[in-house]
């Protein structure tokens, strides 16, 4: 049998147990004015809201060049790693070039780098040998053509040359491609950084680079690197968020390379040998193009 504590004689009608008069009637007036529909709306709107805006998930990470010394580290902050390799100052012996990649699963490049050395630039170079063979016999055979026919005939052999080039580049998963700047030594700090912060919250491309102190003086190239050379709209969209941040300008025409013409070797100084050009955009063209529509 459970044992009672009964209150009387403890406990009069006269207790202040509850509070004085004046306490008691500030209580009982806080429980008259409570507007329990209010609460409970209130309540129920919380959770409400609560269900149509969840928690939005962590973005999932990832850093291709993490452990790599010439790299950025996600433990870094782009003050940090611009601190711990200053592009005007790094030399070449510590590494040719400083990498920073796009962590973000969407922004990162998919490309294919197994097959470059045994199978795109031997057929690269065959095709681009092939070629210049090719455009020898057109200028050989002048005098049937003519002088316009033998123009012709070689602007048609150049379209074809890239044709199959860019198909050779797709067969082997080589769609990367770059913006190039060359800011001077004086603005290099500046646009490096820059670059590494809108690398890092996944405003540009893929990743980037800059050229290290060779001990020459003048600009310092830095890349900015696409996915897909093909997806036109992305390498606006990043050439586009240069000019907004300043990078780039009417007056400032900066161009794009594709990768299977940098394996390739194939640069401003011996493209015209091939009937190519280096460049597959200028930021002039596209823009203007952009602008018009």
């Amino acid at each position: 049998m459970k044992d009672y504590v009964m209150g009387d004689g403890w406990i009069s009608d006269d207790s202040s147990f509850f509070g004085d008069e004046d306490e008691k009637e500030r209580l009982l007036s806080l429980c008259d004015s409570f507007d329990t529909s209010a609460y409970w709306r209130k309540s129920k709107m919380a959770d409400i809201n609560s269900l149509l805006r969840p928690e939005q998930p962590a973005p999932d990470l990832h850093n291709i060049y993490k452990g790599r010394f010439d790299s950025w580290q996600m433990h870094e902050t782009p003050e940090d790693f611009v601190r711990r390799l200053p592009p005007l100052t790094t030399t070449v012996d510590v590494a040719p070039w400083i990498w920073v990649a796009n962590p973000h699963r969407d922004g990162q490049d998919r490309s294919g780098r197994a097959h470059v050395h045994d199978e795109l630039i031997p057929r690269g170079m065959q095709l681009l040998q092939a070629s210049m063979q090719h455009r020898a016999s057109i200028r050989a055979s002048t005098v049937p053509q003519g002088r316009a026919g033998v123009t012709r005939t070689l602007k048609q052999e150049s379209e074809a040359l890239t044709q199959r080039i860019t198909k050779l580049a797709e067969e082997t998963n080589v769609l990367s491609g770059k913006w190039m700047l060359f800011p001077s030594d004086q603005d290099l700090p500046r646009v490096w950084k820059a670059v590494v912060e809108g690398t890092i919250n996944n405003r540009l491309g893929s990743a980037a680079k800059v050229a290290t102190d060779q001990g020459n003086s003048g600009n310092r190239l830095i890349c900015i690197y696409t996915k897909d050379f093909r997806d036109k709209q992305d390498v606006l969209r990043i050439l586009q968020e240069l000019e907004r941040m300043g990078l780039v300008g009417r007056g400032r025409g900066i161009y794009y390379k594709t990768d299977v013409y940098t394996y390739l070797d194939i640069y401003g100084k011996n493209a015209e040998d091939y009937g190519l050009r280096a460049s597959l955009y200028s930021s002039q063209n596209l823009l203007a193009a952009a602008n018009a529509h």
